[in-house]
């Protein structure tokens, strides 16, 4: 297991600290909280949760090429 801190996981997904910090507190992103206010974020997980918000790229129903 690949845990990451804070910084780790904002630079590993390319958005800022308080952006995670709203996640975690919202529970919109899976993280592991150790202790009250120590949270870690498993490099894996944060990959399946990056695949499950994949947008297929496609025509636009009734666009016509």
């Amino acid at each position: 297991m690949d845990l990451l801190d804070y910084e780790q996981a904002s630079e590993f997904l390319g958005v800022q600290r308080g952006t995670l910090y709203s996640w975690v507190s919202t529970k919109q992103i899976p993280h592991v909280r150790l202790s009250g206010r120590l949270v870690r974020f498993d490099r894996a997980e944060l990959e399946q949760w990056l695949d499950q918000r994949r947008v297929a790229v496609g025509r636009k129903p009734g666009v016509r090429r």
